[in-house]
């Protein structure tokens, strides 16, 4: 299971989503972005889809671990369930992958995943875990609504090409910083990620309007390859 495997699965739910909207939202005018939910997908997976204020109780962590379960999905029971209680950007994350352990994990029959919130590994996940977060980030930042936005926000065709101009956009302060940024750090990335003025215009960051983080948006872009370099 590679990558473009992953990124095709996560599309194709997209895709099956959109075919349902007139069905999943009767009496709406329907956006791309609202195709992104995660309680949608699991509405159209045919499963039970339940958010609690917290998981850490006997009802959903039965040994008692004392690990703070952030998201399970129980094939038994056709249900997923998310906690609130590390805010809105990992629940989403979180559920996005509990939705790509079920399109990905067959075999899974009860999942629990701890807060994640599609940022930076401090360590190692399992090779289940990475295939989950990879669907979850093709699926919350789907590769074509999320090139369009980047595309019209920073005045650009295909790649945005770095200059001491847009440098100092995006940080008045110390453009240097960016103008000059390793190519394997982030520093670009997380700079267009949370950027809400550009081009003397007011904007709403990428993070924002996606509702994840500013680290797991800088992964994203840094994915689809949306910055030039040098």
């Amino acid at each position: 299971m590679n990558e473009a495997y992953i990124e095709k699965a996560a599309t194709d739910l997209l895709m099956q989503i959109y075919r349902d909207r007139r069905y999943l939202w009767p009496d709406q005018d329907t956006q791309p972005m609202m195709m992104r939910s995660p309680q949608i997908a699991a509405l159209v997976c045919g499963y039970d889809y339940h958010v609690y204020p917290t998981l850490g109780d006997t009802k959903f962590n039965r040994h008692n671990t004392g690990t703070r379960i952030a998201g399970l999905i129980d094939r038994q029971a056709n249900k997923i369930a998310v906690a609130t209680e590390f805010g809105d950007k990992v629940q989403l994350f979180t559920g996005a992958h509990e939705i790509g352990h079920l399109v990905l994990h067959e075999d899974t029959v009860m999942h629990r995943d701890r807060a994640f919130d599609g940022g930076p590994l401090q360590a190692p996940r399992p090779l289940a875990e990475r295939q989950a977060d990879r669907f979850a980030a093709c699926f919350l930042m789907p590769q074509k609504l999320l090139r369009e936005r980047f595309e019209f926000m920073f005045c650009c065709k295909g790649q945005l090409r770095f200059s001491d101009v847009i440098a100092f956009h995006l940080d008045p302060n110390h453009p240097d910083r960016l103008l000059y940024a390793s190519k394997d750090s982030d520093e670009r990335e997380l700079a267009l990620a949370r950027c809400t003025q550009f081009n003397n215009r007011n904007l709403v960051s990428l993070a924002q309007q996606f509702g994840v983080s500013d680290s797991a948006m800088a992964i994203r872009i840094k994915e689809l390859d949306l910055v030039r370099w040098p």
